[in-house]
């Protein structure tokens, strides 16, 4: 078997990974790369093979990173099945549509001021023509059911508690096993089940994203929003969250479910401005199965996605409406990272006053402009505008899905048990993933690389 690390190789976004046995090839992930535009532009738009010479596509989870840029591959000729769980295509499903009419609806919006600048015009990397082609071709198979994408590769999804639908991916080939950890998510969050372990495994490819870092507790976490939350009460704040539609809304529209019934929202309404995110919810609500303990029990006496101080926008004059409407108000909106969707609109009429707050709540990968927020640069350009950072800036990593440098070395601990070869370290700035080697190479009989991208390997 051999295995190319194209992208998420020393970076976080755009995963991809290409692997050939047997003169067959095919492909773990198939993600956007996200960052600076022009550099994101040249990496999306090409690939390093031949799109019409991949057999099948394995896909971990929904995220735009890892599944934002398979309707460009079947664009350019790639007809065969994309392989996912059920609750994966089902989010997937509504993400690369949203992503194909952002694209078209934000090139729009460009393309006016391109115009008038005498400017060249841009077109989107695919349309909504492409991604409904895109979804044609999934094919969905349940935790822990075997299947053969091609001939003599069998592969097995185990649950990656990360999102829903989100798979640690077992490859078996000539009594080799090759473990990808896709994105793996933490231990006790609520929602969705913990990782699962597996043992007897030759290679582990495994991300890297918080390799140097821990984060706060679910409680410290809740605690700290609960804090903010009365700051923005007694200064009147608009409180915007970028958060990504799919996992990160969910769990904060949870949290905000509680601290409204402990009384904190009094008089502090709560709009979930995403559609996007409106209609994942809906799929969590298709998918219990997916569900831990917890949440499941809730469920049979109530919504956990909903409650009486919490308001679904449910179309576009009424997002524009907030942007006149005066605090304290929580806006959640998407995109996670600020490259697109709706938080931008509220980023540019809220973002230049000192009263207003906005809360980060994930990683935010380089070049994005959350990355620039969240380093608290004095000034950014939104849609070819620059305008001033003055609201006050708070970052709540601890509400991420991706396990910890904790979470990591302890996972790596659980799943080698002696006949672990060799660790490949993946989606994850070269800081964090250098971070983890050195905790993991501290281990016994544990060897760790950090390949870059087009670094091909031979198991």
């Amino acid at each position: 078997m051999d295995i190319t690390f194209i992208g998420a190789a020393r970076t976080v976004t755009g995963s991809l990974h290409l692997f050939e046995y047997n003169n067959q090839k095919f492909l773990l992930e198939c993600g956007l790369y996200q960052g600076h535009r022009e550099e994101a532009e040249r990496i999306n738009r090409t690939f390093p093979f031949k799109p019409k010479d991949i057999k099948a596509v394995i896909l971990s989870h929904a995220h735009i990173d890892h599944s934002g840029n398979l309707p460009n591959l079947v664009k350019r000729g790639f007809r065969g099945p994309i392989y996912s769980t059920s609750a994966t295509k089902d989010i997937a499903s509504l993400l690369l549509l949203d992503s194909a009419k952002i694209q078209e609806y934000d090139l729009g919006y460009l393309n006016k001021k391109q115009k008038k600048r005498g400017l060249p015009l841009k077109e989107p990397l695919y349309t909504m023509t492409d991604a409904e082609k895109t979804l044609k071709q999934f094919s969905t198979v349940e935790y822990k059911n075997r299947f053969e994408p091609v001939s003599g590769v069998k592969v097995t999804f185990y649950d990656a508690g990360h999102i829903l639908g989100s798979s640690v991916i077992l490859l078996e080939i000539e009594g080799k096993r090759i473990l990808f950890s896709g994105d793996l998510g933490r231990k006790d969050m609520p929602i969705i089940k913990d990782p699962s372990v597996l043992q007897d495994i030759d290679y582990l490819i495994l991300e890297s994203t918080y390799g140097g870092r821990t984060h706060k507790s679910f409680q410290g976490m809740t605690d700290e929003f609960r804090d903010i939350i009365e700051k923005g009460k007694r200064n009147g704040s608009k409180i915007l969250i970028p958060a990504f539609a799919v996992e990160r809304t969910q769990l904060l529209v949870t949290i905000l479910k509680n601290l409204y019934d402990e009384g904190t929202l009094k008089e502090v309404p709560v709009y979930v401005d995403s559609p996007l995110a409106t209609n994942v919810t809906d799929v969590f609500r298709k998918h219990p199965e997916c569900f831990d303990k917890e949440t499941y029990k809730i469920f049979t006496d109530s919504d956990p996605f909903n409650f009486a101080g919490l308001n679904y926008v449910k179309n576009t004059e009424e997002s524009k409406s907030l942007n006149a409407r005066q605090g304290p108000m929580i806006i959640i909106s998407a995109s996670g990272m600020c490259e697109g969707g709706r938080i931008t609109h509220h980023l540019i009429h809220s973002i230049e006053n000192g009263d207003n707050i906005i809360i980060i709540s994930g990683f935010q990968a380089r070049g994005t402009l959350g990355r620039k927020i969240l380093e608290k640069t004095k000034k950014v350009w939104i849609f070819n505008d620059e305008y001033e950072v003055r609201a006050k800036i708070y970052f709540m990593g601890g509400l991420s899905a991706h396990a910890d440098s904790n979470d990591l070395v302890d996972y790596v601990k659980k799943t080698n048990n002696g006949r672990l070869k060799k660790i490949y370290l993946i989606h994850g700035d070269i800081e964090e993933a250098i971070a983890l080697q050195g905790k993991l190479e501290s281990m016994d009989n544990v060897d760790a690389d950090i390949p870059q991208s087009m670094t091909q390997i031979n198991v």
